[in-house]
């Protein structure tokens, strides 16, 4: 299924200064620095904004590797997470943060107008960047996203418990209280989110398929998430309500989403419509992690968008 918005073209990011196969830091201020790590070669930069938020690149990049055959892939560790800097206080993890972070790194970059991709938790960040700074967004990319409103996520995890049988729930139970009971612990980590993940794909078997590591980085950086993060960044939010911003926001859109997401096909629609120049891809049969599942249809799409089609 496929409902496409008029769409209007803009320049490509171009990427001629921006290193390739490089990593290093962005100092984003007050004493943050943000790891990140480019790779590919082409014309245009594509931003990467992971997913969480507390995950780092890690669990995203070598998945998104097709993309680098054409285009420069820059992705970076947002702040409190991956090698980033593993700020813990309320204040430091408040969301509009990563709003100015990702401004940092256009900064640091160079880069006049911004080609993003986000994922899940990621399209918040680029939401937030966008009502900032609405000149400064060429391109989204909008994968498997958090909802617009806080009252379209109230209900979203509610929905993934519901597809678990009563066993999986005892056993994520007790894989989530190890976890807690040492959130630094790598292994712990991964146990739990082998089984927590499941119900956000329509075919299981495809969470193998993947490359990344959701629990990757230093026991600090896992213990960090689980402490702070996890506690303060979607609770600095509020009652959020994106679409006011969004609607000023002239930039071309590709809203992609699986219709078998755990969140419901209704936000990925609330997305599109919201957005001037939007278009939404429905992938049928299809979960969360649509790179995974299906990726020669998610794969052409981008390309396509981002080749202006």
């Amino acid at each position: 299924m496929k409902t496409i918005l008029p769409v209007a073209l803009t320049c490509l990011s171009l990427s001629a200064s921006i290193p390739r196969g490089h990593e290093g830091y962005v100092d984003a201020g007050g004493g943050v620095r943000l790891f990140y790590r480019t790779m590919g070669a082409g014309r245009d930069t594509i931003v990467v904004l992971h997913g969480g938020p507390g995950f780092s690149m890690d669990y995203l990049a070598a998945d998104l590797a097709p993309l680098a055959a054409r285009h420069v892939l820059l992705f970076y560790d947002q702040r409190g997470a991956g090698r980033s800097t593993l700020v813990s206080d309320s204040a430091a993890l408040d969301a509009q943060r990563f709003a100015e972070d990702l401004e940092a790194v256009r900064r640091h970059f160079g880069i006049e107008r911004l080609t993003l991709l986000g994922h899940s938790w990621g399209p918040a960040v680029a939401a937030l960047y966008a009502a900032r700074y609405p000149e400064r967004v060429g391109r989204l990319i909008i994968v498997d996203a958090i909802p617009t409103t806080a009252a379209q996520f109230a209900p979203v995890f509610e929905r993934m418990d519901a597809r678990r049988d009563s066993a999986t729930r005892e056993r994520v139970d007790v894989l989530r209280a190890a976890k807690l009971a040492d959130p630094g612990d790598a292994a712990a980590c991964r146990a739990y989110y082998a089984v927590w993940f499941l119900p956000a794909f329509a075919d299981g078997a495809a969470l193998r398929r993947s490359r990344g590591d959701f629990c990757a980085g230093s026991r600090e950086a896992l213990a960090n998430k689980v402490r702070n993060v996890d506690r303060y960044t979607l609770q600095s939010l509020g009652a959020w309500d994106w679409r006011p911003a969004l609607r000023g926001v002239r930039a071309p859109a590709l809203v992609i989403h699986g219709t078998e997401d755990f969140i419901p096909v209704a936000t990925a629609r609330d997305w599109a419509r919201t957005l001037p120049n939007g278009r939404l891809l429905l992938l049928d049969r299809v979960g969360h992690f649509p790179y995974l599942e299906a990726p020669d249809r998610f794969f052409a799409a981008v390309e396509a968008f981002l080749d202006g089609r």
